[in-house]
């Protein structure tokens, strides 16, 4: 950690960071950890096909009635401007099957996109043909009751680090603790919680509370829900233990402009100021939701994997990257290749400022 400028005051009193208790479970699940659960990019689907196909692997489209399928499908009906091309460009939804775990695991997945709204005003900005890009999502990175292979990872890696490709979304996630059932009832609080980023309003569905309108530049979308219910009840087919009916996630979206030149994909957006900014933004919004414990180790250990392979280097973290283990071990190694210590710099900086009165930077 940098060193402060002022250094006349006892700035160990604080107790900095926060260390989060963990739920005890015969799983060993990872619990308070901040990770990152989706990226999307944005690219010229031939190029996409052509990177997949040398690494190896298979593009096959999923059937119309996945409810993958049915949620890009959605987004086209609802399309305000009514397309006149919508039929002459049909939806397309493609995946790409990773690697397993075991045979047993449920599949872990690329998914391609084509021919939805966002992707035909990209089109039009740059004066190409409507289907020219596509929208690739890897979804479900940061699930403690699932495991991914390194393989897996190695393929995501190597599409993440195109700087042709360029970022669309992130979904940070936190997975928390609570007893207070989430409902309707809930709305009213968290909206006044929330303020400024839920003067457009809460929208209450099921188990989970939304903001569609933050007003923020950078983030399109919070989300507070009882992940418990989804595993359990809504995904149907995973088996979850009763000892894990507290478990609430909070997942903030942050979006980018694709048709920006600073745009320059996954790999230049973390390692710039504007990843610890948006960081330190998602802090302030779990504050206000009411998490307050939770530690970075898992999203640490998510981008040193994704920007070096070598981190998954024994046998263990190589068949089981997800895993409560390898995250175990990788607190323990030497071997990273990310760190986040300019957002502690600046997280301890505004505490200082808060108890002290007046603010205190670091150089």
């Amino acid at each position: 950690m940098s060193k402060p400028i002022i250094h006349d005051y006892p700035y160990n009193v604080i107790n900095y960071p926060t260390t989060a208790h963990e739920i005890e479970s015969n799983n060993n699940f990872m619990f308070h950890q901040m990770g990152i659960d989706t990226i999307e990019l944005v690219a010229k689907y031939e190029t996409v096909i052509k990177l997949i196909e040398k690494m190896g692997l298979t593009v096959k489209e999923i059937e119309k009635n996945h409810k993958v399928y049915k949620k890009y499908l959605d987004e086209v009906e609802d399309d305000s401007k009514k397309r006149l091309f919508s039929s002459e460009y049909p939806l397309s939804v493609e995946i790409v099957e990773l690697p397993k775990v075991n045979p047993k695991d449920k599949g872990f997945y690329i998914t391609i996109v084509k021919n939805i709204p966002t992707l035909f005003d990209i089109a039009t900005y740059h004066k190409k043909a409507k289907d020219s890009f596509c929208l690739i999502v890897f979804a479900g990175l940061h699930q403690p009751t699932k495991r991914i292979s390194s393989e897996a990872i190695k393929s995501i890696s190597k599409i993440l680090k195109r700087k042709a490709f360029k970022l669309h979304s992130v979904d940070i996630a936190i997975d928390t603790t609570d007893n207070k059932t989430i409902s309707y009832k809930e709305k009213g609080a968290f909206k006044d919680n929330l303020m400024p980023y839920s003067k457009g309003g809460v929208i209450s569905k099921g188990s989970s509370l939304y903001i569609n309108n933050t007003g923020h530049n950078s983030i399109s979308r919070i989300l507070y829900y009882d992940k418990y219910k989804k595993q359990k009840y809504q995904q149907g087919k995973e088996i979850i233990k009763d000892d894990l009916n507290e478990w609430k996630r909070l997942e903030v979206t942050l979006s980018f402009d694709v048709t920006k030149s600073y745009n320059r994909g996954f790999r230049y957006y973390i390692d710039s100021s504007k990843f610890i900014d948006d960081l330190f933004e998602i802090d302030e919004i779990a504050n206000k939701a009411g998490i307050e414990e939770y530690e970075r180790d898992y999203l640490t250990y998510q981008l040193s994997s994704l920007i070096d392979n070598r981190v998954m280097h024994n046998r263990e973290s190589q068949e089981q990257f997800n895993s409560f283990g390898a995250l175990e071990r990788f607190k323990k190694s030497e071997f990273k290749r990310f760190e986040l210590g300019l957002l502690d710099d600046k997280m301890l900086s505004k505490e200082l400022t808060i108890k002290y009165g007046f603010e205190i930077v670091f150089e």
